[in-house]
């Protein structure tokens, strides 16, 4: 074998191992990357972190492991901004929604509270006299604020005084009044904006013969 063969050779093997040690190097960062985002879960830091949906962790083991396998982590404060979360009917506490779930989770992270309130019209179908009860849940609690019954197609309209208790709800009723048919009547809409300005709505439709 010529010097110049054995050359070409040892500079190939040079090469080779080099791109061999490059990649092994590559690794073992993207490891050491995963391996450092798990350490967010020792000494109880599992408890203050949960997944991309949302989800909270049942020990350390498991956020080490969902982390370790590129997992991205979020502080618990994000839970609610989650997986869609940060969309209607989700609220600031003056009322407002987000633009986006990073929107969401900048405000969580300064100690703000996600609202998200609801009304309910039960039954949604109702004849003439018969009760509807308006369920509200998800608001301030303890706050007062207006409940708007708007009969539908008509558009008239009624406020009523409405204060939510410790749980942030309340329960009210409504009904479509006799010969609400033959006034021309199809249903109601129910609005209930609290002291903050938290808002919800539904709607009940009336059932004529």
């Amino acid at each position: 074998m010529t010097r110049s063969k054995t050359l070409l050779r040892l500079c190939t093997f040079a090469a080779v191992s080099a791109a061999l040690l490059f990649a092994a190097s590559g690794t073992a960062l993207a490891g050491g990357g995963n391996s450092a985002n798990a350490k967010k879960c020792q000494k109880d830091g599992w408890q203050t972190l949960v997944t991309s949906t949302g989800a909270t962790f049942a020990g350390e083991d498991e956020c080490t492991s969902y982390a370790a396998h590129g997992g991205a982590l979020f502080p618990l404060s994000a839970a609610p901004c989650l997986n869609g979360g940060w969309q209607a009917p989700a609220q600031r506490s003056d009322g407002t929604g987000f633009s986006s779930e990073a929107d969401c989770i900048a405000y969580t992270s300064t100690g703000g509270v996600v609202y998200k309130p609801s009304l309910l019209a039960v039954p949604s179908h109702a004849g003439e006299e018969e009760n509807i009860a308006v369920i509200a849940s998800g608001f301030h609690p303890n706050s007062s604020g207006a409940l708007t019954i708007t009969v539908l197609p008509s558009n008239v309209s009624s406020t009523l005084f409405a204060v939510t208790d410790a749980s942030g709800g309340f329960t009210a009723s409504d009904t479509f009044k006799s010969g609400a048919c033959a006034l021309g009547d199809t249903g109601a809409e129910f609005t209930y904006v609290d002291g903050s300005g938290v808002h919800a709505s539904a709607s009940a439709t009336l059932d004529c013969p």
